[in-house]
């Protein structure tokens, strides 16, 4: 009598199945200890910048007395909204003198009335020439007016010129106003007749 003779074998494919599953494992273990790695250097640049950052202040502010992180970044907010009260007051209180005496691209004439002087504030600009002031000069002879003020610059061959002019008693109208722009439009004129003038340095 033979009895069936029972296998003890297992299936090909279950050596290969844990050698695949191993290999998976390790490659996702590498990779861990990588993104590890990555994060900590990441974490120590960061560190690094920070503490860069609270020296610079610590140089800025050398007579803090606390001179931990949040002491330093409270003193730094501080002065910044201290540095911003001033910038705004000081543009605010100085507005109507504050200058920007820097030459445009084209030819301009501004007369604004200084109603709390009294006077006319012109703005002028237009190339630069050499003979430019004696002209300003005869063209406010002309019309009886008188400089209390003046500010003047040049740049890339172009002239800026701000002037506080006081007009004679009976000039104090709106024909006397007129005068005195036309008296200036022809300064202005010129220079732009002759441009080649302004590079006489």
């Amino acid at each position: 009598m033979h009895l069936p003779i029972q296998s003890n074998s297992f299936s090909p494919s279950f050596p290969a199945t844990i050698l695949l599953y191993s290999t998976m494992e390790d490659g996702g273990n590498t990779n861990m200890v990588e993104a590890k790695a990555s994060h900590k250097e990441a974490e120590r640049c960061r560190r690094n910048r920070i503490n860069g950052h609270i020296a610079t202040l610590k140089s800025i502010f050398p007579n803090t007395i606390k001179t931990d992180k949040a002491s330093l970044l409270g003193e730094a907010v501080r002065r910044v909204k201290e540095l911003n009260k001033a910038s705004q007051e000081l543009s605010s209180s100085s507005s109507n003198e504050e200058l920007n005496l820097f030459p445009s691209e084209t030819d301009e004439l501004k007369l604004c009335p200084c109603d709390d002087l009294g006077l006319i504030k012109a703005t002028l600009c237009c190339e630069d020439r050499p003979e430019i002031l004696m002209d300003l000069v005869r063209a406010l002879k002309s019309v009886e007016a008188k400089v209390v003020r003046a500010e003047m610059s040049t740049v890339g061959g172009r002239t800026m010129s701000v002037l506080w002019i006081r007009l004679s008693v009976h000039n104090q109208t709106e024909v006397g106003l007129a005068m005195l722009r036309r008296s200036l439009k022809v300064v202005i004129d010129k220079s732009s007749m002759f441009p080649d003038q302004g590079n006489f340095y």
